[in-house]
């Protein structure tokens, strides 16, 4: 059965036993009802065969698509391409390669072809000496990793000692760089975390294993042209991977001279596993080895804000497996305790992993905080352009500055390393900075500087953060600004909009006073990139009605362009609140009918944004208020930090972009063939769920009277529409 897949122009079609076929649309439909039957006809190994076309094999929303799937079960996945003119399956061994390296999976052909990228199968497509019931073209970043696999089971025996081990595992290390130039395959800098996905790593974990300790008596891999789980590896090897602290297992690895550990999680600011080992020398020195970066070894840190790796093992997600100097599996303590540290004073707000080890290399467990509101930061940082900070930290930051703003106090930041993101910060939220820097050229040392809003920053001497450097920072002295009145406090400072909708409810007539009024708005000038500031201070100048039905959607469907917004009705604070929290808080009354799904947050989402649309289209809603509305949806203090947690998208964002786009358009003073509205749009991060609604709600605007005295607006809506729904 066809089915229309997440942004692709085409269908993908099931192939009963064998696996399923992408019909692009450009493809005429005769055409593609022929590939079909040769698909059908067609014997194929084991698995799942993903069959495509030539001329649609590197489609880049079928890339997309892919980077989409689990990682699970796109390694099952092998590819067949055909040619639409021939109607039969492509052998031209330029066009596999091709294929093979745009979309990273392996591609089945029955000719043979020459070269170390291509492996005979047998009938349940694994690699096979026997006869072969056909072959597969492998990508680069697969090829590479099995000839490096090869190339450490053709090394001789088991070392005769650590260092013979050692000096074995550097030179697979300089063949497998060697191997991944010829193959085109880049090399990473060491002190930047990889994107692509663990596949591209694991089988190089195997290979590492074998080349520093021998024993390749018990794996089979080499048989199976699927790259192995990280899991897998492990099991391969005879362990299991557990939780552990970075301390605990550099202690293990010192005091165990020839151990290793094999290391696997998320990065900063990746959602990408990462793979590789950290070893230990004969004198107990630790090295991390990934084939896949510049130099191969790097030497391992503690400090997790200097090398990103170590980062890697502080976060939730981390695993190792140890193995002891002749390779054996050895249990791991049970982790103690979260990486993060109890706070050690009131005063101090902690973000980031704060290690015992950091907590004393910086001296935040001997200095004295008493009196003074410290943020202090172990400062972990992004891969890639800018090194941004981990959105995590940002956010947190962020989010204890603003309090403090709101409560007119004026706290000091310190920070374990200097980073730009931190001082912006500071400056917007008038809070100082005690950051650490490098003094010096060569004999560099390192010092703490201190940046204030109302002086030229001064760096003063010291491994470690003193009282001194503290009071030096301090602005307690600055003239105070005008406190802000306590209830407008409380409101704003609520964790989240429900908890603020309570407050609200409870403190209307005051929250309401034109002074609070005024004060609420002044922070929105003051800070106007504020999106949740600025929802709540909506919320505050809405009018509170008394009685009557509240305003809300009673549909929940993507199919449908949805209900009226109630005649005569006006935005009101009811609305606002329920809005900002229907994601969690409403469950609406349910009708029937196809498309329509039970209430739960992507549901409830569109429908109110349906809702939301229809009464900015009528006029009923403000369409700058409206824009404001739909930007502060998952603004709240609770759902900022748990997206950054999640390293989740800014899919409100995505809707809002939308709906500025459609104000720009119906904007009466607009310049007719302004393409302003092209600007604002930004909906990369929408799926296909998210873009169906907006076809139904546009496909409604073109059907009604409202684009009448508009001349040739309707074809920019249509433009709009495909903009939306063509997933560029």
């Amino acid at each position: 059965m066809p089915t229309m897949s997440d942004c692709l122009p085409g269908v993908l079609v099931s192939v009963l036993g064998k696996g399923f076929m992408y019909q692009p649309a450009s493809i005429d439909p005769q055409v593609n009802a022929d590939l079909l039957e040769t698909a059908n006809g067609m014997t194929v190994s084991a698995g799942v065969t993903f069959f495509v076309t030539r001329d649609s094999a590197l489609d880049p929303a079928l890339l997309r698509y892919l980077d989409q799937l689990d990682p699970r079960a796109r390694a099952s996945y092998t590819v067949t391409v055909l040619d639409p003119e021939t109607l039969s399956p492509v052998t031209d061994a330029e066009t596999l390669r091709s294929v093979a390296a745009g979309l990273d999976l392996p591609v089945s052909t029955v000719e043979p072809i020459a070269g170390g990228d291509v492996v005979p199968v047998d009938a349940g497509g694994r690699a096979t000496a026997l006869e072969a019931s056909g072959y597969r073209v492998l990508p680069p970043s697969a090829a590479a990793q099995r000839a490096a696999l090869l190339d450490a089971v053709g090394l001789p025996g088991t070392p005769s000692s650590i260092r013979d081990g050692m000096d074995r595992l550097a030179g697979w290390h300089e063949r497998a760089a060697l191997t991944r130039t010829q193959l085109g395959l880049g090399i990473s800098p060491g002190d930047l975390a990889h994107v692509g996905p663990a596949a591209h790593a694991t089988t190089y974990a195997l290979g590492a294993y074998v080349a520093r300790y021998g024993g390749t008596d018990t794996f089979d891999l080499l048989t199976s042209t699927e790259p192995p789980t990280v899991s897998r590896v492990a099991s391969a090897i005879g362990g299991t991977l557990t939780p552990v602290r970075p301390a605990a297992l550099e202690s293990l690895l010192r005091r165990s001279p020839g151990s290793a550990a094999l290391v696997t999680g998320t990065a900063v600011g990746t959602s990408t596993e990462q793979v590789f080992w950290l070893t230990s020398d004969e004198n107990g020195a630790l090295t991390w080895h990934d084939p896949r970066a510049v130099g191969a070894a790097q030497v391992f840190d503690i400090d997790g804000g200097t090398d990103w790796r170590t980062a890697v093992l502080e976060r939730d997600d981390a695993r190792a497996m140890l193995v002891g100097p002749d390779g054996t599996p050895v249990a791991l303590p049970e982790a103690t305790g979260p990486v993060a540290v109890r706070p050690l004073h009131h005063e101090v707000t902690y973000v980031g992993p704060w290690p015992q080890e950091n907590l004393s290399r910086y001296g935040l467990n001997s200095v004295d905080f008493e009196g003074m509101p410290v943020i202090a930061v172990d400062v972990r940082v992004q891969s890639g352009e800018g090194r941004p900070l981990d959105r995590e930290q940002f956010t947190k930051i962020r989010t204890s500055l603003e309090r403090y703003y709101l409560n007119n106090v004026r706290p000091t930041i310190v920070a374990t390393r200097q980073h730009d993101e931190i001082e912006r910060l500071a400056r917007t939220y008038d809070a100082a900075v005690v950051q650490q820097v490098m003094q010096g050229g060569i004999d560099a040392r390192s010092g703490w500087q201190v940046v204030r809003p109302d002086a030229a920053p001064r760096t003063l001497d010291g491994a470690t953060v003193t009282r001194d450097m503290l009071d030096a920072a301090d602005l307690s002295g600055m003239t105070a600004r005008a406190p802000l009145p306590p209830v407008l406090v409380d409101f704003l400072t609520q964790d989240s909009y429900q908890r603020a909708a309570e407050h609200f409810a409870d403190h209307a007539d005051q929250l309401r006073d034109p002074g609070v009024l005024t004060a609420a708005r002044d922070l929105t000038t003051r800070f106007p990139e504020d999106l949740r500031l600025r929802g709540l201070d909506l919320a505050l100048r809405a009018p509170v009605v008394d009685g009557g039905e509240p305003i809300g959607p009673t549909l929940v469907s993507l199919f449908h362009d949805g209900q009226p917004w109630p005649a005569g009705r006006s935005l009101d604070a009811r609305f606002v609140f329920d809005y900002l929290t229907s994601s969690t808080g409403w469950l609406g009354e349910m009708e029937t009918g196809p498309g329509v799904h039970p209430p739960k947050t992507h549901g409830t989402r569109m429908a109110w944004d349906t809702l939301l649309f229809q009464g900015m289209l009528d006029g009923s809603v403000d369409a700058t208020d409206a824009v404001t509305l739909v930007r502060a949806v998952g603004e709240s203090y609770e759902e900022q930090a748990a997206r950054a947690a999640a390293g989740g998208k800014e899919v409100a964002q995505a809707h809002a972009s939308i709906f500025e786009a459609v104000k720009l358009l119906l904007d009466p003073g607009r310049v007719a063939g302004s393409d302003a509205w092209r600007r604002v749009l930004s909906v990369d991060c929408l799926t296909g769920a998210d873009r169906v609604p907006w076809h139904f709600r546009f496909k409604e605007l073109l059907a009604s009277d409202r684009l009448k005295e508009m001349p040739g607006l309707a074809d920019e809506i249509k433009e709009l529409t495909h903009e939306i729904l063509t997933c560029h």
